[in-house]
């Protein structure tokens, strides 16, 4: 068993600090201090973020930390760290560690007993989802699907049938191309919601029918980074056999996802007992 103090003044300390996902006026007052505070700032992309912090007064020394250098990047941050360095880790907008690489720096920092401060703030799919009109207890948040319409489709057949608002992120040159995969799966009464450039000028709202929306994407290009929102399956009748169910579970580990975790996703989407979908699952 570990027990964590965030308040440790010893050695350094990694701080996980959310930025604007676009209005700069959502920076707390509490994360603008950290940033100017921290020995280093850690950034997905130091170019974005720059501009991003020198509009706001920050002018602190960064450290590019991204999917393509994580892995190597992270014992160094680490190393700093037990010397005594504080540091800020940023995603390029919103939470760090949701859809970025920072879960990989905070689980190193875990291993070495460095302090891990979260602070809170922006995320775009929490922003889209208390706005969409959908229940937002339970909710499923994918991050970002498979490109392929093959790959999608597990996914959207979980989402069909779930009982819990489902979310996902998609940029806006695929979207018409996913929404047209995900209404060859959905049940025409389901209702989604579309949202689009969050707390920015032309922040939008699209809600309907998913062929309804669909059709307002083949008339309208779709601009901006969207967060799409998929209403509860509200029907009580169980739908799907134990031999579907089964099969959604191996559709989910041909995508990568372990066979415990793809178990525990199917059954919770479906409503059934994960214990007996593990024994159903096992017994063939």
């Amino acid at each position: 068993m570990q027990v964590q103090s965030s308040f440790k003044e010893d050695k350094g300390k990694l701080y996980l600090v959310p930025t604007p996902i676009g209005n700069l006026e959502d920076i707390t007052l509490r994360a603008k201090r950290i940033l100017q505070e921290a020995d280093y700032i850690a950034a997905e992309d130091t170019r974005t973020s720059g501009i991003m912090l020198d509009k706001i007064g920050i002018h602190n020394k960064m450290v590019a930390f991204h999917k393509f250098n994580s892995k190597q990047k992270a014992p160094e941050l680490v190393q700093m760290m037990k010397e005594g360095t504080v540091i800020a880790e940023i995603s390029d907008a919103g939470m760090p560690v949701i859809s970025d690489p920072g879960y990989i720096l905070v689980q190193e920092c875990i291993k070495a007993d460095i302090p891990v401060v979260p602070l809170p703030g922006p995320s775009a799919f929490a922003t889209a989802l208390i706005a969409s009109g959908f229940d937002a207890q339970p909710f499923t948040y994918y991050g970002f699907l498979p490109r392929k319409a093959s790959e999608q489709k597990p996914y959207f057949e979980a989402m069909n049938q779930a009982h819990a608002t489902s979310i996902f992120y998609e940029a806006p040159h695929r979207l018409t191309k996913t929404l047209t995969t995900l209404a060859s799966v959905l049940d025409d009464n389901r209702q989604i919601v579309c949202a689009r450039e969050l707390t920015k000028i032309h922040e939008e709202f699209i809600r309907g029918s998913i062929k309804e929306v669909l059709a307002h994407f083949e008339q309208v290009d779709p601009r901006g980074e969207f967060v799409v929102l998929i209403s509860p399956n509200t029907d009580e009748t169980p739908k799907v056999s134990m031999d579907e169910l089964v099969k959604r579970v191996d559709q989910l580990v041909a995508t990568g996802t372990s066979k415990k975790d793809a178990i525990k996703q199917v059954a919770k989407q479906n409503g059934v007992s994960k214990n007996d979908l593990y024994d159903f699952y096992h017994q063939g």
